[in-house]
């Protein structure tokens, strides 16, 4: 069932009158408030501008058109997100997708009870044909962070989302700690398109919750463009900033949970 529905959104609407809607970044509750105002000037202090794109000099990119994310991975944004991997949060990954969908594609949004909801960006359509998210890791949180935050896109460009779309061909370790000779190892090979009639002659919008290197991505993309994708465009909710590349063999720390 379409997430956005009318039953579905009658079934979150009661489930709130218990458990009230958080702030994805901090956890304060705020019910029908839009944003959070604990979080406003600092999330404001994070936004990358006045260009979201990332740059080819300080991220690996291999084949993709090209990447971008609207917020730098830090502080509030960095808790936010390793709130909603480790602590059992997926309407938190929803929420930053709804921030996606207004930050970088310019969707205006509304409340609906105590629901957030992107509208539709006219014309956004013609820039990709579907939406795929990074496939998860493994099955133990039972829910995919880059495919809930696809969902809020998907109803902001209306487009169709392929959550199955791209699948892991073999187990990887995990990224955090590892520098980036190990991380492009790691990844090399890792992904696999399941369905690539969906995916040949298509425009993807690859969708992720953070971009370190650019090594997950581009991997992906790689996969995608030999199942026959037109082309392939990640966004990310933040990004790791380096002033120049990082050396291959220095450990990168950007998943470790710290608190």
């Amino acid at each position: 069932m379409d997430y956005y529905s009318v039953p579905c959104r009658l079934l979150r609407g009661a489930r709130q009158l218990v458990y009230p809607r958080r702030c994805p970044f901090c956890d304060q509750v705020l019910g029908s408030v839009p944003t959070c105002p604990d979080c406003a000037a600092e999330l404001e202090e994070l936004r990358r501008k006045p260009g979201m794109r990332l740059d080819a000099s300080q991220h690996y990119l291999g084949r993709l058109a090209g990447a971008a994310a609207p917020f730098r991975y830090e502080g509030c944004v960095r808790r936010g997100v390793l709130h909603t991997k480790y602590h059992a949060a997926p309407w938190a990954a929803v929420e930053m997708g709804v921030w996606l969908a207004k930050l970088a594609f310019g969707s205006e949004v509304r409340m609906s009870g105590a629901e957030l909801l992107p509208e539709l960006v006219e014309g956004m359509s013609l820039g990709y044909d579907c939406i795929v998210p990074v496939s998860a890791s493994g099955t133990a949180r039972g829910y995919n962070v880059p495919q809930l935050m696809a969902l809020p896109l998907t109803r902001a460009l209306g487009v169709p989302l392929y959550p199955e779309a791209l699948g892991r061909a073999r187990a990887k370790q995990h990224q955090a700690g590892l520098p980036f000779e190990q991380r492009m190892a790691n990844v090399a090979g890792a992904f696999r398109v399941t369905d690539p009639d969906r995916i040949e002659g298509r425009k993807v919008l690859l969708v992720d919750d953070v971009i370190t290197t650019g090594a997950t991505a581009a991997a992906c993309a790689q996969a995608l463009l030999a199942a026959g994708a037109e082309s392939v465009f990640a966004i990310a909710l933040a990004t790791v900033e380096f002033e120049a590349f990082p050396a291959k063999d220095q450990p990168l720390q950007e998943n470790k949970p710290d608190f």
